[in-house]
């Protein structure tokens, strides 16, 4: 993902392309880095299941920094369809506390 703002239509630069590496259904991995605080794990937690679905979710970890002020929080999540994968990136990136996403 670029630097660049993103725009009102999609989250991703070329969502064509985008969709047609993804291969749904498939399982993605997301890493999303933030803020290490209960708060905001709960907020992040709340967005991919209600999101995803807990059913989807296949795998969580966490991995704080060594300075302790972020963590590292990644999830591996089912997906059979793209506007989820656009809804996740979209909500987690407005999600005050994060830092960034891949």
């Amino acid at each position: 993902m670029s630097n660049e703002p993103f725009s009102a239509k999609s989250v991703f630069e070329n969502p064509e392309r985008f969709r047609e590496q993804l291969r749904l259904p498939n399982v993605l991995r997301y890493s999303f880095v933030g803020a290490s605080s209960p708060d905001y794990h709960a907020r992040l937690e709340e967005i991919v299941v209600r999101i995803a679905g807990e059913q989807n979710i296949r795998k969580r970890t966490f991995r704080a920094s060594s300075g302790g002020r972020y963590t590292a929080y990644k999830y591996d999540v089912y997906h059979d369809d793209f506007p989820t994968i656009e809804a996740l990136y979209r909500e987690v990136i407005a999600l005050e506390g994060t830092r960034f996403v891949i």
